[in-house]
């Protein structure tokens, strides 16, 4: 039977993998999406958000991965050590919800009733987020490695994912209800950008949930070994799932040829033929996170003719909010 120490390094080594594996295949997209900025030191909102999200996760995993592999460690660098990992996962994870929170007031149509409760549900998980992290943690060491959690009767590190949960569900939730709300409005399909964005969501709430269950039954482990044993996969599950919508995103707004730059109206990408006319020479610029998710999901790019007639005639619905 495996002991806690295995049972840790398998579910770290599988993390890494699955990240490793993650980030080859999407380093093409990576590099186009750069590829569409400006310059360096021009970058887009949505790059930035991306690059940080990509590599602090892949910061918190080397940390991780070092101080439980590593035997090395003297007493007096293990106390020093061991607050890298859960500080750079507490980056990662405000970094993801705030991806995740500019996707929902986009969808919203920018209401200020959603706005309130993500700076207030934002305000409250961080809170929660940054007492758990740095409360009565303390430094573990077996073997010469290094790793970091709370005391046996102490619980306070799983509250975390507390609040990481309460964040991802209040906010899964607003997206749900806009999105069908404007399908049902429109008379369109959840297709396209739409469809991919609802997709991603789902996948992403489906793989965050269980990666905070999980963290949150392990540290409630009297075994220190276990309690930060099933941390790597978090990092790498939401590495992954917010790096790939922006991504996604950009491969979409790519495809399409549209412009994160262009302020015009809605309706000027909606022609009543349901078709758009791209220059394959025009080079796209580097979409602005909620200016495109404004012009493809509340405008549905993808509508049949009968339904391009309604919302073109339909008191530009939509335009205000389509252009910054």
């Amino acid at each position: 039977m495996a002991t806690s120490s295995q049972i840790a390094a398998y579910l770290r080594v599988a993390a890494y993998a699955i990240a490793l594996f993650d980030y080859l295949e999407s380093l093409p997209a990576e590099i186009r999406l750069y590829a569409k900025q400006k310059g360096p030191f021009k970058l887009s909102s949505a790059c930035i958000l991306f690059i940080m999200v990509r590599y602090l996760g892949i910061a918190a995993m080397v940390f991780g991965g070092v101080g439980f592999f590593y035997h090395g460690f003297s007493k007096a660098e293990c106390d020093k050590f061991y607050w890298l990992a859960p500080v750079f996962k507490l980056f990662l994870y405000l970094t993801s919800q705030a991806i995740l929170a500019i996707r929902t007031y986009a969808v919203s149509r920018k209401s200020k009733t959603v706005l309130r409760v993500l700076i207030a549900l934002s305000f409250v998980c961080a809170l929660v987020e940054c007492i758990s992290t740095f409360w009565k943690r303390i430094p573990f060491q077996s073997n010469g490695n290094c790793t970091g959690g709370n005391l046996p009767g102490v619980k306070i590190a799983s509250l975390y994912y507390v609040g990481c949960l309460a964040f991802d569900v209040v906010a899964m939730g607003i997206t749900l209800v806009y999105l069908w709300k404007f399908s049902n409005s429109s008379r369109v399909s959840l297709s396209g950008l739409a469809g991919m964005m609802l997709e991603d969501g789902i996948m992403y709430f489906i793989a965050l949930t269980a990666m905070n269950v999980l963290n949150l039954a392990f540290f409630q482990s009297r075994d220190t070994t276990i309690q930060s044993s099933a941390s790597s996969l978090g990092f790498a599950a939401t590495t992954i799932f917010s790096s790939r919508f922006i991504l996604n995103l950009s491969e979409r707004t790519r495809r399409d040829g549209l412009s994160g730059d262009n302020s015009h109206s809605s309706r000027s990408h909606m022609p009543s033929s349901g078709r758009r006319d791209v220059n394959p020479g025009t080079r796209s610029e580097a979409p602005d996170l909620i200016i495109t998710v404004q012009k493809n999901v509340i405008t549905m790019h993808d509508i049949d003719d009968e339904s391009a007639r309604q919302v073109k005639g339909g008191a530009n619905w939509g335009a205000e909010d389509a252009s910054m």
